[in-house]
Formats: C-alpha cells, sequence, structure tokens
C-alpha cells in the first residue's frame, strides 16, 4: 500500500507537494474505510484527487508512473531518462532544466510478529533527461529507520556522472560489483534485481507486481489488458458477466478472447482480441470489443483491475476514473471496490467529477483537491483542512465554492477571422 507520494519539479509541479494517503487518527471517521497497518498507521483504502481540467489531479498519477518507468527500464535501452521524463520537467525559468524530484513512501511487509515488525520502504529519485543524481532507499522497521543504498552523483572533470554510494549493514545482495555495473541513465535498483540482490529484489517485485497504473482511455491497450486477465483467469469471465448484470447491463452472455486469422475470429486463451456476445429473446449478436460502446470498455477494464484486488495486494491508479460512467455507477464501483478489496489493496483515483464528493462514500482525509496557484504552479491539499459540522453537505460546499479547485469560466465567442 502506499502512504505517501512527494513529487517536486514535475510537470504542473513546482515545489514540493505530497499526497498522503496515511488516515487521520479521527474515530469520528468510517473505519471500515482504512486498512490497520498498525497501532501508528492506518491507510485509506481508496483515496480521490478531485478538481478541474488542466490543473495537474493527473500529475500524481504521472509521478508514480515516471518512477515506475526509470526503476522498470532495461538496460538494453539507452536513455529511458528521455521517454519517462521527456516534456515533464518544469519550465519556470528559476527552475528550469533542473531535475524532478520524487519521494514514494509504501507498505513493503505486513506484521507478522514483534520479531518481524511491518516494513516500510522509501525511494527517493531525483533525475533529469540525462542523469540520475541521486538514488535512496531506506526501511522502517516498525519504528527503526535503517539506510539501505545512498547512490548520489558527485562533482567530476570526467564527462560520465561519478557516484558516492553509501551502503546500509541491512543491505542484502552484491554491493560493490552491481556499483560498478549502473550507468548514469539507469536505476540500481533493477540492476540489483537481475543480478540477484535480495534487497532490490524485493521493492523492483512491488513496483512491477503491486502498483498497477491502468491504462489510459480504451484503446488497444486496454483489449489486450483485458484479454490477459481473462486468459490468465478464465473464471473471471463469469464474474464480468455478473458485474455487468449488478448494474442492470443484462444482455451480455458470454465473452471469448482470441485472435483474427484470414478475417476470422479464432477463440484462443493466447489471443488478445475480446468478443462480447448480446442476446435478446429472439438472437445473439457477436461484436468486437473495438465496437462496444466507451462506457462497457471502461466498465470491464476496471473490472478486470478489481479483481485482481479481490485476490491479491494491488495499488490501483486510475486516472480520469469516472471517464465514460454514469455517476450513480461511479458511486456503485467506489462501494464495490472498498468493501471487496483484499487486505493490503488500494485505489488511488484522479478525476474532474464532483461526484466522488457524495456523502459516505469516502472519507473526509481519502479526498485531494487540486488547483493552480498564482504562479500557475499545481498545489494539492486535503478536505480534512477544512472544519465541516455535522450536517455539512461536501458536494453541495464544493460546488458552491467553499473548497476552491472550481473551474473558472467566462464568456467566449468564435470570431472567424478567415471571412
Amino acid at each position: 500500500m502506499l502512504i505517501d507520494i512527494t513529487m517536486a519539479n514535475f510537470r504542473s509541479v513546482r515545489d514540493p507537494q505530497t499526497v498522503s494517503f496515511a488516515a487521520l487518527k479521527d474515530k469520528r471517521m468510517d473505519q471500515s474505510k482504512v486498512q490497520v497497518i498498525s497501532d501508528k498507521l492506518k491507510i485509506l483504502r481508496s483515496t480521490a484527487v478531485i478538481g478541474p481540467n488542466g490543473v495537474g489531479k493527473s500529475t500524481v498519477v504521472r509521478a508514480l508512473e515516471a518512477v515506475k518507468g526509470v526503476i522498470t527500464a532495461e538496460a538494453s535501452e539507452a536513455n529511458p531518462l528521455r521517454r519517462v521524463l521527456g516534456g515533464s520537467l518544469f519550465a519556470y525559468n528559476d527552475v528550469k532544466n533542473q531535475p524532478a524530484e520524487f519521494t514514494v513512501r509504501f507498505l513493503l511487509r505486513e506484521f507478522v510478529s514483534e520479531e518481524e515488525p511491518e516494513v516500510f520502504a522509501t525511494y527517493t529519485l531525483k533525475a533529469d533527461l540525462d542523469h540520475i543524481w541521486e538514488e535512496k532507499l531506506y526501511y522502517n522497521f516498525g519504528t527503526s529507520r535503517k539506510l539501505m543504498f545512498d547512490r548520489v552523483a558527485t562533482a567530476s572533470l570526467d564527462d560520465e556522472v561519478q557516484y558516492k554510494v553509501r551502503w546500509g549493514k541491512l543491505y542484502r545482495g552484491d554491493k560493490k560489483r552491481n556499483e560498478k555495473a549502473v550507468d548514469c541513465r539507469h536505476s540500481f535498483i533493477k540492476n540489483a534485481a537481475d543480478k540477484g540482490g535480495e534487497t532490490c529484489s524485493e521493492v523492483y517485485k512491488w513496483f512491477t507486481e503491486v502498483l498497477d497504473i491502468l491504462p489510459m482511455g480504451v484503446g488497444s491497450s486496454s483489449e489486450r489488458y483485458i484479454a490477459s486477465m481473462l486468459n490468465a483467469h478464465p473464471a473471471w469471465k463469469d464474474q464480468l458477466i455478473n458485474f455487468f448484470w449488478s448494474m442492470d447491463v443484462t444482455d451480455i452472455r458470454d465473452i471469448r478472447v482470441g485472435y483474427n486469422k484470414d478475417g476470422k475470429f479464432v477463440q484462443s486463451n493466447e489471443g488478445d482480441m475480446v468478443i462480447f456476445f448480446h442476446s435478446n429473446k429472439n438472437a445473439t449478436m457477436s461484436s468486437l470489443y473495438a465496437k462496444e460502446s466507451l462506457s462497457m470498455k471502461r466498465l470491464s477494464l476496471l473490472a478486470l483491475a478489481f479483481f485482481e484486488a479481490f485476490t491479491k495486494p494491488k495499488v490501483l491508479i486510475i486516472d480520469d476514473y469516472g471517464m465514460f460512467l454514469h455517476p450513480e455507477v461511479l458511486i456503485y464501483l467506489t462501494s464495490v471496490f472498498t468493501n471487496g478489496c483484499k487486505r493490503a489493496s488500494q485505489m488511488i483515483v484522479a478525476d474532474c467529477n464532483p461526484t466522488l464528493l457524495e456523502d459516505g462514500l469516502l472519507r473526509r482525509d481519502s479526498i485531494y483537491f487540486a488547483e493552480k496557484d498564482s504562479l500557475g504552479s499545481t498545489v494539492y491539499y486535503p478536505l480534512s483542512n477544512y472544519r465541516i459540522g455535522a450536517n455539512g453537505k461536501i458536494r453541495a460546499m464544493y460546488e458552491s465554492g467553499a473548497f476552491g479547485a472550481l473551474p473558472i469560466t467566462s464568456e467566449f465567442r468564435f470570431v472567424n477571422e478567415e471571412a
């Protein structure tokens, strides 16, 4: 589970901004919507970043995507930093061309016993388009904070960046050989994990197997995702059909996965095409995924991501969460996830839909607002910063301007200058 993320000099964020997913110690809030990690830490099962279009809600998603992209980049890729960070560094004059900075804190291991307490990891990355300037990893064993490794670029007269590396006593893995094998454009985590280093393998596994950033939109990448999930879990086909029925979508009776051969669909558990079969009293019609409505594509994607989170620990990161969905369906989906997710699973979404502010849907500390400051930089702040009476209607208060983060519109008239 994610505890928090801090980012700076990235996309629309200039100065360091932190979004926390740790629950406040307030017994008046719904305790069923949090996961108890220890006596001192509870983590929110669902968190939403809300605000108008174009203010930087998605920057939280893109920041996690960037960190994951750097960590998982293959050694064969000459410069993954340009792919991951290209066009993302903030363009203010006083910070232009400076590196982006990220710090991610997450639950790595749950509590087992007093001898094996919960373990939190804190990973820090500082990088620009051509260099990783700093990479750090700390573990917290209960309340004890221990360095794993600290890799910091040092001043050098050579063109190639040199690093000073410090090792923690509890770091497990080959040190010197791996240290020299990593260049300035690749993460030490990936290299050490590939060499079998115990510490880095554990962190790498969290980023690749637990942190799940859903595909944007409803295009071919979404269809491949859906096909891969149904191929890996054939029983989920019936679960998906039942999921549709729970929202009164009752005409889908079958779903198949396969591939195109000479213009014909061939059913196969290795295919990446999806077909829905719609039935009524008189006939059955097959429909390619590409021909389905946008809302059906979106529901299929979300459903299968939810199913994974119901069966194993997952941190689902979803941009434009309510895309193509009816407001009542959005409320329903959020409740389904919060009530059904597996222990240590979590959902973090970005959206502009005020439906997520409906009373009782999310806790006050699990709602963050995003807006631009006077310099045009994104700032994030939680709803819990505001005092709200027992009878306060949060959505109505938001729409009346009580919390900011609303679009400011003005009159527009098109002028045909070509006439």
